[in-house]
């Protein structure tokens, strides 16, 4: 995929952030004022209202305002999705996120990365959910994009915010060739337990390990703990420790094991 020159005017941007527009799959015109660039559900891109350019620091006048207190130097890209979604319970609503969105996604942020020179790290690519927790910037509990409607293996702020700069670092590097997701077709079969095991790896440096949600502490987890996630919710996560031993964890200390 490759976008026009006039969409990429020259300015210095600092960072990508990745949102869902929380609508239809064709983008709105409320859509258009907040985004520089919406994925709409059949992978098509529009254009926002407002260019790159005019979110470059120091701001003035009219910009894309996709990001509470996070806009200056900061490329906004939606995926037009997510009517009627839910948090918890995982509700994907009328209009889930698809396959093509996120791998139009993935092609548009890696050539935003090349063009105004922006390295994939979790302080410069990042989902709105991200923001909070990796920017110190508070939001107003958004939680685009803790999950991937196409993959309800991969759920967590972090854990997809990884996947997606992995996935973008393969098209700066021209792995292209990787696999697409498959999108699920009709009621989905009952997953054997160990498939939907994800790896993640412990980022504290002393991580607790509790019987229940916020409950009794049962153990301690060093940094760089491998552990095997079992499910996902409210920001816990329920894990399984090398040594078999079930509990749960704060899922923000976690990070995808690729």
């Amino acid at each position: 995929m490759s976008l026009p020159k006039s969409w990429l005017m020259a300015a210095t941007m600092t960072r990508v952030i990745l949102h869902w527009t929380g609508g239809a799959h064709v983008a709105s015109i409320l859509d258009r004022q907040h985004y520089h660039l919406i994925v709409e559900g059949d992978g098509n891109v529009v254009r926002g209202d407002l260019p790159i350019s005019a979110n470059q620091a120091p701001i003035r006048g009219n910009y894309a305002a996709h990001t509470l207190g996070c806009n200056s130097g900061s490329i906004g890209v939606s995926l037009a999705s997510m009517a009627g979604a839910k948090e918890s319970p995982w509700n994907p609503g009328s209009h889930p996120t698809t396959a093509d969105q996120w791998a139009a996604g993935v092609e548009i942020v890696a050539e935003l990365c090349r063009r105004y020179a922006i390295p994939v790290t979790p302080e410069t690519v990042l989902s709105h959910a991200e923001v909070q927790e990796t920017l110190g910037i508070r939001q107003r509990g958004k939680w685009d994009i803790a999950r991937l409607a196409f993959d309800p293996s991969v759920f967590g702020p972090r854990v997809v915010g990884d996947r997606f700069r992995r996935d973008v670092q393969a098209a700066l590097d021209g792995a292209r060739d990787l696999p697409a997701p498959v999108e699920p077709k009709g009621k989905a079969k009952a997953p054997d337990a160990n498939a939907m095991e994800l790896a993640a790896i412990v980022t504290a440096p002393v991580l607790n390990l509790r019987k229940t949600e916020d409950g009794a502490i049962v153990g301690k987890l060093p940094r760089g703990t491998r552990l095997a996630v079992l499910d996902h919710d409210r920001g816990w996560s329920e894990v399984r420790t090398p040594a078999g031993v079930l509990g749960f964890v704060a899922s923000k200390y976690l990070t995808l094991d690729a």
